[in-house]
């Protein structure tokens, strides 16, 4: 959730084909918060960032994203609509392209606008919520020209002060977004690159996006259409073993510190770390577990894990890994079963089969 050369593996160009993308996932990490290289080792029993559940794993459905945003920035893209069905890691994953981002690409200016409910359109809000995206903290200004003028200044200087051109932001839970708010949206755009800064916008959010786009295309809207959802990604969850792997791949591979200290799979299972234990090892058997509690609770559909609850089913492993380190561990079925009812996912899926 939250390396050893590089902070994020998403750094080869888009246009790869797809064996090299596969290459590339499988060597995906794990990547603690930017802060954690300055933790004292002594501390980390109790600030691990796996216990406080503070880390991005890297995962193909994520991989496949930070290849979309990099697409968008290297073309100047206007924007690009991203959907998935509820708790797959849509939030997870744009903390995951944020950072690579912020690492990579230090010239650009990265926002993250979490898109809120309102019963009425009011501009108000809606440039209070960007201002508070771009970092403006003080009493914001009162008129809403004032607040769109605080907003590109702010823009302005954040980009100057990067020697940049480039402004990136994700809207989470854009399918809250209304048509009102996505004119005011295409307003600034313009402003910005009056000034000769680009606006790249990512819709991320529900699959009533994808029905938001339709009706706007069939009303004739272009101007939305073809600024903010140009390129568009169906993100999915765990849907293969191969998945699993390229998941369980990063604790093997992440160290907190992030340069100096163990792996997150070394940290909670020392001996067993040094007798060769690699979850990677275990990716059938976590797959395994998952598909057949989904035919036991005779869920419907084809399965597609969660990212919340798959890392809830290795973060039940690794802690409970102490009580179990040895040289001779070998994790197993059983050890996976297990980890996949405490997660529970079978639980959420009958609550959502339940209410539909």
């Amino acid at each position: 959730m939250s390396n050893q050369s590089s902070p994020t593996a998403a750094s080869q160009p888009d246009a790869a084909p797809p064996s090299a993308r596969k290459r590339r996932a499988r060597n995906t990490r794990a990547v603690p918060p930017l802060t954690s290289a300055a933790t004292p080792f002594l501390s980390l029993p109790t600030v691990h960032p796996l216990v406080r559940r503070h880390y991005r794993v890297a995962t193909s459905a994520i991989e496949e994203l930070v290849d979309l945003v990099e697409h968008c920035v290297r073309l100047l893209i206007p924007g690009a609509l991203v959907h998935a069905r509820p708790r797959m890691g849509k939030t997870h994953a744009i903390d995951y392209a944020a950072l690579h981002l912020n690492r990579q690409r230090p010239e650009l200016l990265v926002l993250r606008m979490s898109c809120e409910h309102h019963r009425t359109q009011f501009e108000g809000p809606f440039f209070n919520a960007l201002l508070a995206a771009a970092g403006v903290r003080d009493t914001q200004p009162a008129s809403i020209s004032q607040k769109r003028f605080a907003l590109v200044r702010r823009l302005s200087e954040q980009l100057q002060l990067r020697q940049g051109h480039i402004v990136v932001m994700f809207c989470d839970e854009a399918q809250r977004l209304s048509t009102h708010a996505l004119e005011w949206l295409r307003d600034v755009h313009d402003q910005l690159a009056q000034q000769g800064v680009r606006l790249i916008t990512f819709l991320v959010g529900q699959p009533q996006l994808m029905e938001h786009k339709a009706q706007y295309q069939l009303a004739g809207d272009e101007q939305i259409v073809a600024r903010f959802m140009i390129e568009q990604l169906h993100f999915r969850g765990i849907a293969t073993a191969e998945a699993a792997a390229t998941c369980l791949a990063s604790y093997d591979l992440t160290r907190f510190p992030e340069k100096s200290g163990p792996t997150f799979t070394q940290f909670f299972c020392p001996l067993a770390w040094r007798a060769g234990l690699r979850l990677e090892h275990s990716a059938a058997d976590l797959w395994n577990a998952f598909v057949q509690a989904h035919a036991s609770a005779q869920l419907q559909g084809a399965i597609e894990i969660q990212m919340d609850y798959f890392t809830r089913a290795v973060e039940a492993v690794l802690t409970s890994a102490p009580d179990w380190d040895s040289l001779d561990l070998k994790l197993g079925p059983a050890h996976w079963e297990r980890a996949v009812r405490e997660s529970g996912y079978v639980a959420a899926q009958q609550t959502v089969r339940n209410a539909s």
